[in-house]
């Protein structure tokens, strides 16, 4: 890594995420349900930079794809990634407050 980059450089280059967008990245506290797909969405959030995940037994949420694959593992990694993604949307489309 160069001396003028981080862990987030890259991800702050894109337009929808951009500095302020890393911050509330950054500051999100998210809260993840189910068994090993709560696991994988939380190395994402984490790799992405949210400060704060808590995970709890519980029914996931609801992910429209599952019927696109035939094996459980596969499945539960994309349902992770899926996850990680609808939070990180989320967060950088709320209102942003200056």
């Amino acid at each position: 890594m160069l001396p003028f980059q981080d862990r987030y450089s890259r991800q702050r280059k894109l337009l929808e995420v951009g500095k302020r967008g890393q911050a509330r990245i950054e500051a999100l506290g998210v809260v993840l349900r189910g068994g090993p797909e709560a696991t994988f969405a939380k190395v994402y959030l984490e790799r992405a930079g949210v400060s704060e995940i808590e995970l709890e037994a519980g029914t996931p949420e609801e992910w429209p794809h599952g019927v696109h694959f035939e094996h459980g593992g596969p499945s539960k990694v994309a349902r992770g990634a899926w996850t990680a993604l609808q939070h990180l949307r989320r967060a950088l489309e709320a209102p942003q407050e200056d």
